[in-house]
């Protein structure tokens, strides 16, 4: 049960405004994005709200999983790239994942995090 939580706050986004409103969009690049870093993609879930107008994207992974949420009158995402590995460190692919999903929205500042899971054993 090791692995890799990382996530990321993205204020004042810079990006085309579809980039937060489209769901299949934001989801078929994200894929794009996983498979880039060699990470398997076996189930994705795009959604938009009506309420707020903002998409979600959640790709399953073999035991992980990418989620991105967008508030598009904030011009804010939120990122989860949770990464787990029985054998092989995936830590450089998650890590690689995450600055491409950031870098896609051209954020302003961000606010990231990083979390070990498990008892590294």
């Amino acid at each position: 049960m090791r692995g890799l939580h990382l996530t990321a706050d993205l204020y004042q986004c810079r990006c085309e405004p579809r980039w937060l409103t489209d769901a299949r969009e934001l989801g078929e690049w994200s894929r794009q994005a996983a498979e880039a870093v060699g990470l398997p993609v076996e189930r994705e879930l795009f959604y938009a709200s009506e309420a707020s107008g903002g998409a979600t994207a959640a790709l399953m992974l073999p035991g992980s999983h990418v989620c991105l949420h967008t508030w598009p009158d904030q011009r804010g995402v939120t990122v989860d790239v949770c990464l787990a590995h029985a054998e092989d460190d995936l830590s450089a692919k998650a890590r690689g994942l995450m600055y491409a999903l950031v870098q896609r929205f051209q954020p302003e500042w961000t606010e990231q995090r990083s979390l070990d899971r498990g008892d590294g054993e």
